[in-house]
């Protein structure tokens, strides 16, 4: 619990003075991720209800992080897509944790290091696609 409670932190920790929740950077990163997408998918992704989506594409779209359009193939799907602003939060939010973690990971002795990575690149693979896939980079090299 105690790990939990510190990966929580630094995740949060990572939207200080960004004036953005934790919801709605998930809908951004999840976006920055997608791409372009019908708010049924996203919310999918998210495992919410797309009502909850559109009340958090209200909020991002009103502070300049998102933009909605309707989809011209079907005009009954509304398209998010993340500003320049809202790609730049998640940069900047990825770029924070990165390093707190890197800060974290760096006080263990190499050996340990190399486990860590190793047991949480094992962890992600068993979690599969439903989970997110990417690189575990705990380290810069």
């Amino acid at each position: 619990m105690a790990t939990t409670r510190l990966l929580v932190g630094i995740a949060t920790h990572a939207l200080e003075d960004l004036g953005m929740s934790l919801p709605q950077f998930r809908l951004l990163l999840v976006l920055d991720d997608l791409g372009p997408s019908a708010g049924t998918v996203a919310a999918h992704r998210l495992g919410t209800a797309p009502s909850s989506v559109t009340r958090l594409g209200d909020q991002l779209e009103a502070s300049g992080h998102l933009t909605r359009r309707r989809d011209p193939a079907n005009r009954s799907v509304v398209v998010l897509e993340p500003t320049a602003a809202g790609r730049a939060v998640v940069a900047t939010v990825l770029a924070r944790r990165r390093d707190a973690l890197a800060e974290l990971v760096g006080r263990l002795p190499a050996a340990q290091r190399d486990a860590l990575t190793a047991a949480l690149s094992a962890l992600r693979d068993a979690a599969g696609a439903d989970h997110g896939t990417g690189p575990v980079e705990l380290m810069t090299p």
